[in-house]
């Protein structure tokens, strides 16, 4: 890579020889190149949430009446038509999240497996699952505007690609 201040020089000849000085030379060079060619500094997008709890309503089988019963015709029976009764258990994903995250930095999101890491970025992106059996409470913002009235033109502002280790950028 050079000092240059417009940038590394690529060749650009073919999107290989593009990307062989790596996935980072080719994103300096578009951080340089774009806002000279825009004539505009690139959009920043700001994300703040506070007090953000998901929960989901999710319906249960509650086999555990007809479990110790002895195994006789009428049992059988009764357990065959009136079925397992069904409960609705309150499944909390995420309780009360409060964070920022800023423009032009790495934020790394760790947590044990089941945590919520995932919805929580779902939710962000706009991308999870909303059904009539999810609540979401709290506030959501990009830049100062609420989710709602951004989320349908999110996409076109953040893009987003999980990557899982170094070895797959190669």
């Amino acid at each position: 890579m050079s000092s240059d201040p417009q940038g590394p020089e690529l060749s650009y000849e073919s999107g290989k020889t593009l990307m062989d000085q790596g996935p980072q030379a080719f994103h300096d060079l578009m951080a340089t190149k774009l806002p000279a060619a825009t004539g505009r500094p690139l959009p920043e997008m700001e994300v703040r949430f506070s007090n953000l709890s998901l929960s989901a309503d999710i319906v249960v089988a509650d086999d555990h009446a007809t479990k110790y019963e002895l195994p006789t015709i009428p049992n059988e029976l009764k357990k065959t038509l009136m079925g397992p009764k069904k409960l609705t258990v309150r499944k909390e994903i995420l309780k009360n999240v409060s964070g920022r995250f800023a423009p032009g930095k790495i934020t790394l999101l760790l947590g044990q497996p089941g945590s919520g890491k995932s919805a929580l970025m779902k939710v962000l992106s706009g991308r999870f699952p909303m059904a009539k059996n999810i609540t979401m409470e709290g506030d959501v913002s990009f830049n100062s505007v609420a989710h709602k009235q951004i989320v349908d033109k999110l996409p076109q502002f953040v893009s987003s690609t999980q990557r899982r280790s170094p070895s797959s950028w190669e």
